[in-house]
This record gives C-alpha cells, sequence and structure tokens, in this order.
C-alpha cells in the first residue's frame, strides 16, 4: 500500500462566503424553512484562546481528571496496545493520596484503586490496566483527590492538586509508537442545555490510504445519551450530518467513523435528555502501514451568550464551557465502582 503525495488543496472557500452546504446558523441565518436540523455555533476561538494563555497557573492544575481512552488488548493489523499513566504530586510538603477508577467500554461496574504518590514525586505504570486493574479490555479513567481520603490535607483543590499525564501505544518488537492523551476536565452536556459543541479537525479517513479513524467517549452520567457527529471536508461542505452513537452511562464507547474524509473536520454535539451527563469525546487517527496512532481532544466552541457578559470576557465564563467536573461530581461516579483497595506506586 503506498500513498501519493499530498495534492495542492483545493480552493478555500471565501472567509465571508457560504458553502451552499454549510449550516445556515453557522453564518447568521436564520433556520432553514424546510425544517432541516442544523447546529447553531459561534466561534469566538481567537477571543478564547488568548485570554486562557493569560489565566494564571494555577487554572491549569486540578484535583479532578479524565483520561477519554485506555487499553490493555490487541488491536487491528496485528497492533498491541497499552496505557502508560503518570501521576505527578506538585506539593511540596505533604503526600496524596489518589484514586483512579476504570470505567470499561459498554458500561457495567468500574474498578477504583487507590494510591499514595509521594511529595514532588512521581508514580507511572507502563500498562495500567494490566498491573495495576489486572484487566485486558478498554476503557476510561476518572483521577481525582477526595478529601476523605487525605483528611491532613486543607480542603482546597490547589491543595490536592496533581497532574495526569497518560499514553496509549502500539508496543511491537520493533519499538513503540504511542499517542499522548492528556488528563481533562470539561466535557460537553447536553446541546440544548449549553449551546456548546465542539470540533476536532485536520481528519483523515482513507482506507485506500492506510489512515483508519475511530471516535471514542466517556460518559459520567447515569443514563445513556447520544453523541452526535457532524463530518465536514476540507472546504466545510457537509459529508454526513447528525450521525449518532450512543454512549453508555458510566461508561467509554470507541467505534470506527463510518464515513471517508480526507483533512476534514468532525463536529461533535450531545443529546441528553436528562441534562446532567458530561461526556468527554476524542478522535484516534492510526496509520496502518506503521501502527502509529495519533490523538486529539475536540475544542469546545461556546456560544456569544456564554463566552461574554457585557463588557469584558469573565474569568468564570472563561473556564465554564460545556461542564467541568469537580471531585463533587466525581465522588458519585466512584461510588458505582468496586474498590480494590491501596495499590503501590511504581
Amino acid at each position: 500500500m503506498s500513498r501519493p503525495a499530498d495534492a495542492p488543496p483545493p480552493p478555500k472557500t471565501p472567509l465571508l462566503s457560504r458553502p451552499t452546504s454549510a449550516p445556515r446558523s453557522q453564518y447568521g441565518l436564520p433556520p432553514d424553512p424546510k425544517g432541516n436540523h442544523v447546529i447553531n455555533r459561534n466561534r469566538f476561538l481567537a477571543a478564547l484562546l488568548f485570554s486562557i494563555a493569560a489565566l494564571p497557573l494555577a487554572a491549569q492544575i486540578n484535583d479532578t481528571y479524565v483520561v477519554p481512552a485506555s487499553a490493555n488488548v490487541a488491536g487491528a493489523f496485528g497492533t498491541r496496545w497499552q496505557t502508560r499513566l503518570s501521576i505527578f504530586n506538585p506539593q511540596l510538603d505533604y503526600p496524596l493520596r489518589v484514586s483512579i477508577t476504570f470505567l470499561p467500554s459498554g458500561g457495567g461496574t468500574g474498578d477504583e484503586v487507590l494510591v499514595d504518590v509521594p511529595r514532588n514525586s512521581v508514580a507511572l505504570w507502563d500498562n495500567v490496566l494490566g498491573t495495576v486493574f489486572h484487566r485486558g479490555d478498554t476503557g476510561a479513567l476518572l483521577i481525582a483527590t477526595f478529601p476523605e481520603d487525605n483528611p491532613g490535607v486543607p480542603d482546597q483543590t490547589l491543595d490536592r492538586a496533581f497532574l495526569v499525564h497518560s499514553e496509549t501505544f502500539n508496543n511491537v518488537e520493533g519499538g513503540t509508537y504511542g499517542q499522548t492523551i492528556p488528563g481533562t476536565w470539561t466535557g460537553l452536556m447536553d446541546y440544548n442545555f449549553d449551546h456548546v459543541s465542539a470540533i476536532a479537525h485536520g481528519i483523515r479517513n482513507i482506507a485506500s490510504q492506510g489512515w483508519r479513524t475511530n471516535i471514542g467517549a466517556v460518559n459520567l452520567g447515569r443514563t445513556s445519551v447520544q453523541l452526535m457527529l457532524t463530518v465536514y471536508d476540507y472546504n466545510g461542505n457537509v459529508v454526513r450530518e447528525n450521525i449518532p452513537f450512543t454512549v453508555p452511562p458510566l461508561g467509554h464507547l470507541q467505534d470506527r467513523l463510518p464515513v471517508e474524509v480526507d483533512r476534514g473536520s468532525i463536529e461533535f454535539t450531545l443529546t441528553d435528555a436528562t441534562q446532567q451527563a458530561v461526556v468527554f469525546p476524542y478522535v484516534s487517527t492510526i496509520d496502518q502501514l506503521s501502527g502509529d496512532p495519533t490523538y486529539q481532544t475536540p475544542t469546545l466552541l461556546a456560544s456569544a451568550k456564554y463566552l461574554y457578559g457585557k463588557g469584558a470576557i469573565s474569568k468564570d465564563a472563561l473556564l465554564s464551557p460545556g461542564r467541568k467536573i469537580d471531585v463533587n461530581f466525581a465522588r458519585g461516579v466512584r461510588a458505582s465502582a468496586r474498590h480494590l483497595g491501596l495499590v503501590a506506586a511504581q
């Protein structure tokens, strides 16, 4: 299998004109009189990214994280996937007891372990699902420091803050090919509730050239939800609209992107009748010629109303698009899991 050199990109649509297949609401137009469902998204990424960059360092650490994908399984085309997890305790005066909850693909009962991470130190496992949870499957991880597990630590987010880093990689004889999957804490909620969608871009899913793209998500809610995908080509034309994926409660989903696209984009929205679930989607593209994966966390897009008050952008608004989970939310998730006790840090 070989790949042609990248052809010159097709002419881009002028910035202020509207392709015939693009959503009307994207350009501030009224809904289609035929009643077709379209997504209303106002893009203020420049202001959002500029303002987030100006936030203090404290805004970049947390006491609760989600790693949306992890694995300890054999995959297609001779691949062998496993997840390396690293937890760093930046506190200089005391250890932290960290909770790690595994949420399996397809839903079902998860597992929770605790680990003590010494001050200014790292806990790391090269195959966290295999050596810590003794599982040979896939899922997501919820990682948090709870006040009840750290009674000698002040009950403040910064005092219990830590850092998380993970890599899911193809472990083969010739070496490893991996993708960084960062810990995150802000996910999608029902679109009708908060009017926030998310975009992943630069997506290739072309079987003839060996590009395979999977989409996935973890649902921290108590009911199943519909994750809706709209796929656009390089020029912003709709390839397919509102592709549904059902994400189980307190569980993980990963599946193949059902349409081919070259250098396109995917818009994610969530449909949740309870308006309580928080869902963390992702995209993973695998080079079938090498087994090398690339991971992308979709960027949340917020409406003008969500980001702007009267006058300047407020700091609270910048931190709130979608839903920012905290230990109170995470406590309900871990309560549903089996408790496997304390494990050793490596």
